[in-house]
């Protein structure tokens, strides 16, 4: 059976790649940032992890507000980066595991999840800036990839009790999945958004 090796968390806000394009790694303002990554190198490596179970938000890539899945789950051979205004440079595709996203899928479903399935799916930055930190350069595709959505931008959003089970629920599908994979959960995010403009509200002068 798989084994679910670890689970990792992490930003993954734009600017990260920015920093990265620009080989700004070792500058002052960005070295402690990056340098907190380098424990997680050296953990990746023991740990030798092959598939990395990658759950974000998509940012209007695969799904918009004409269009929007509560769940959804890739079900690709590759996935592709695309231009997402960002200028951000497009990075190679990244490889799937079909095999283990059609056990994810059938999976969930069996356990009262109604999820997406996407057979084709473009890969964002809260997908690619992750792996990015966690294993650094620019052709390292050292693991297969299952990418998992969830809707963080329009309401009725899930409730963090019901993204709770899902994950209990993605736990239970990648250990039961019939073969030797090692498995890494990665779940990137964070609230650096909805922060900062909350920061910008708070900067600005009331109008009485």
């Amino acid at each position: 059976m798989a084994t679910i090796v670890g689970g990792i968390a992490t930003s993954h806000v734009p600017a990260i790649g920015g920093a990265i394009a620009r080989g700004w790694q070792n500058e002052p303002a960005w070295k402690p940032f990056f340098d907190g990554y380098t424990p997680i190198h050296q953990w990746l490596a023991s740990a030798r992890p092959d598939v990395a179970v990658v759950i974000y938000n998509d940012h209007g890539l695969n799904f918009f507000l004409n269009a929007l899945s509560t769940f959804a789950v890739g079900a690709a051979a590759t996935y592709v980066n695309d231009d997402e205004g960002w200028g951000l440079p497009v990075v190679p595709p990244y490889p799937g595991h079909p095999e283990l996203s059609w056990h994810l899928i059938e999976s969930l479903v069996a356990d009262e999840f109604d999820i997406t399935t996407c057979q084709e799916m473009r890969i964002d930055h809260a997908f690619t800036l992750p792996l990015a930190l966690l294993w650094p350069g620019a052709g390292m595709r050292p693991v297969r990839t299952v990418p998992i959505v969830i809707n963080h931008v329009q309401h009725p959003l899930p409730t963090p009790s019901r993204c709770y089970k899902l994950g209990a629920a993605i736990g239970r599908a990648i250990e039961s999945f019939d073969d030797d994979s090692r498995v890494v959960v990665v779940g990137s995010g964070g609230l650096s958004h909805q922060l900062r403009r909350r920061a910008r509200r708070r900067s600005q002068p009331r109008v009485r």
